[in-house]
């Protein structure tokens, strides 16, 4: 039924006060660190289409609006009142999980003896078991060695427990006490859905509250249009690399084709690489799925500030992305690392943007979030301690209007820092530095936000140290409108010491006593060019301590005597600047790793090797990219691959391949 403007109004505060008194519930309530104070989970309103109808609004994690739950609801058959639905399976649930640390809990409320709402729950577990302590190892070739995998299985049963599951459920865990806890912080994050939902319907009926979840889903559907109309129609191209895929140099390539026509978007992934033996694939179920789209929504969220956060926003966009690829992975591909691609994604979606709309979109911010998780040994109990110590985030790319925001990534959501207090109370480590790092955001008449530094020190023997999503460790973010590339992040052990060590991103570091683990997050790129940038700006930077004297000189063209800016010589070196500068093609300044990777495997090559590998079956491809790859690296020791340098290659490649398997 049709609700009148003003009872939708009134009915969509309610919905959305529904959702922020639940994920209150789980900030207070819930038991581990990485929950309760970094904010990884989030809660929702859910219509029997699968929809959001409600989002919290600035408390966890932003990326799985837009998410349609119908396939994980549907999984079930039956529901009776007082159940409540447990999964983490990326394989069974439609695109809803998309890697098995995340818990998903549903449960149906009833009124007049029908289902007229799911109330809904994650959170990030710290871990579920798996080969690595926190579950996510970036090395894993297939889902079954990252951990405990439940399709939508019934937790609660007409309100009883189902106490086989929990023992499955505690027994393939490092942490079962915790995780319990954050479980319970989500059930009661439930039932006061459903109660404050019951309360809803007995004050406006039935009838009116689930009329108005339907009219708020078709309004916000419309106002999404109306946010995307702004785009110029036309057909926007992007690539981007996730740099490497852990087991080799080999890197994967991230290609979208954003065509944008009176308010609707397609995004079309076909020439992104096949999936990877490896942990970063994003099991999307073949979409339209949030994670690679995250960059319209703060698109459409920026233009129309308003906007409920209804799953609806993302009915005018529509996708294709090719099964088998690192976008929609079959079976049993590995997915621990999914939102180290999926920030590639974001990028990808963000470059065609800054085609389409230049004078509104920022440059690329850090496009790393790395939950840093360490791992000791309880003497006491024989157990591992597991705990996030930070999710490591780096700096915000330059914008139109403003400077990018330090230590912040907008494709993160609200995801918090954990207070250092609470790290140390957590677990037995001592942190030595937290603070941003000098001269790391990228130069621009925008300059971006800087990265983070973080220094812990550990002094327990068996001290084990694993991160997820490092990234942008070689290839800089990119900067746009003459801006400058940002800088890229590093993992350093006991860097003050006589032996520092560079290990670059981690994979599974054991730590002796005593050893300091340096982590440095990559920052984005600057907007528009350096030497417009007003110098009493770049003054204050420096008085900051923001930005070095001799940065300031070297990128910005601003000279210093005496403290202050001395224009006269500001002026000379500026024109020193202008004059030596090399020309940039295009409106993006790549950076160098970038430059370096365009030529010696050149975007067209690296699109014609993927293209061949994916006409292969799916268990094959990624082992036929990486002998293209070699073969083409033979290539380019001498001169610059071309296309016939890689159609020759695939001959030999594809005839071995064939010989193989008959």
């Amino acid at each position: 039924m049709a609700v009148d403007n003003v009872t939708l109004e009134i009915l969509r505060n309610y919905f959305q006060a529904i959702v922020e008194d639940m994920a209150r519930v789980v900030e207070r309530t819930a038991f581990t660190t990485f929950v309760k104070e970094t904010a990884d989970f989030s809660t929702g309103l859910i219509a029997p289409t699968g929809e959001y109808v409600a989002y919290p609004w600035r408390l966890g994690a932003l990326p799985f609006l837009g998410i349609n739950m119908k396939k994980a609801i549907d999984y079930t058959p039956h529901y009776d009142p007082g159940d409540i639905i447990i999964t983490n399976d990326p394989y069974t649930t439609g695109g809803l999980c998309t890697h098995l640390p995340d818990i998903h809990l549903m449960k149906p409320v009833f009124s007049g003896g029908e289902i007229i709402a799911f109330a809904y729950a994650f959170i990030h577990s710290s871990d579920i078991g798996g080969t690595v302590p926190a579950s996510v190892w970036p090395r894993a070739r297939e889902i079954f060695q990252e951990g405990l995998r439940l399709r939508p299985t019934k937790l609660f049963r007409a309100g009883v427990p189902n106490q086989d599951i929990l023992n499955v459920f505690a027994d393939n865990s490092r942490i079962p006490d915790m995780n319990w806890g954050d479980i319970k912080a989500m059930v009661a994050a439930l039932n006061t859905c459903e109660r404050r939902l019951h309360a809803m319907v007995e004050k406006f009926s039935q009838p009116i509250v689930t009329g108005a979840m339907t009219d708020l889903l078709d309004h916000v559907a419309e106002r999404s249009r109306a946010a995307l109309a702004t785009l110029r129609d036309g057909t926007y191209r992007f690539v981007d690399y996730v740099e490497d895929d852990m087991v080799s140099d080999v890197p994967i390539r991230i290609e979208v084709a954003m065509t944008v026509q009176g308010g609707h978007v397609h995004l079309d992934y076909t020439g992104t690489d096949p999936q990877v033996s490896a942990a970063l694939n994003v099991p999307s179920d073949g979409g339209p799925h949030p994670f690679m789209c995250q960059t319209l929504f703060c698109y459409i969220m920026t233009l129309d500030r308003d906007i409920p956060k209804s799953g609806s926003l993302i009915r005018p966009i529509a996708m294709t992305l090719p099964k088998g690829t690192v976008v929609n992975p079959e079976f049993p591909g590995a997915c621990g690392v999914r939102f180290g691609t999926a920030l590639r994604l974001s990028d990808a979606v963000l470059g065609c943007l800054a085609q389409a709309a230049p004078d509104r979109v920022p440059a690329a911010s850090a496009g790393a979030i790395s939950p840093v998780v360490c791992s000791l040994m309880n003497p006491a109990t024989g157990r591992r301690h597991v705990t996030v110590v930070e999710p490591m985030i780096g700096g915000g790319g330059g914008g139109p209007s403003m400077d990018g925001v330090h230590g912040c990534d907008p494709t993160h959501g609200f995801l918090r820092n954990t207070p250092i207090e609470s790290i140390e109370a957590d677990v037995p480590i001592v942190m030595r530095r937290y603070d941003l790092i000098p001269d790391s955001g990228g130069p621009g008449r925008h300059r971006a936000g800087m990265a983070i530094r973080m220094d812990f020190q550990v002094f327990h023997p068996d001290a084990i140290v694993t991160a997820r999503g490092q990234e942008r460790f070689k290839i800089q973010p990119w900067g746009v409108g003459g801006g400058s590339s940002g800088t890229a992040g590093a993992t350093i052990v006991n860097p003050d010491g006589p032996e520092p060590r560079d290990i670059g991103k981690i994979d599974y570091l054991p730590l002796r006593p005593g050893d300091i683990v340096s982590i440095r997050a990559p920052a984005g790129g600057g907007h528009g060019d350096p030497l417009e940038r007003d110098p009493e700006l770049v003054a204050t930077d420096v008085r900051a301590g923001l930005v070095s004297v001799g940065a300031a000189r070297e990128a910005y063209g601003v000279v210093f005597r005496d403290g202050a800016v001395d224009r006269a010589a500001t002026g000379v070196r500026q024109a020193e600047i202008r004059a030596t500068r090399p020309h940039r093609n295009g409106a993006f300044d790549l950076g160098p790793f970038r430059r370096a990777l365009d030529e010696r495997w050149p975007v067209a090559v690296s699109g014609e090797c993927g293209r061949l590998a994916n006409t292969l079956p799916t268990p094959v491809r990624d082992y036929a990219k990486h002998r293209l790859y070699e073969a083409i690296q033979e290539v380019a020791r001498t001169r610059r691959p071309e296309l016939a340098d890689v159609h020759a290659a695939w001959e030999v490649v594809h005839a071995a391949l064939r010989r193989a398997l008959t």
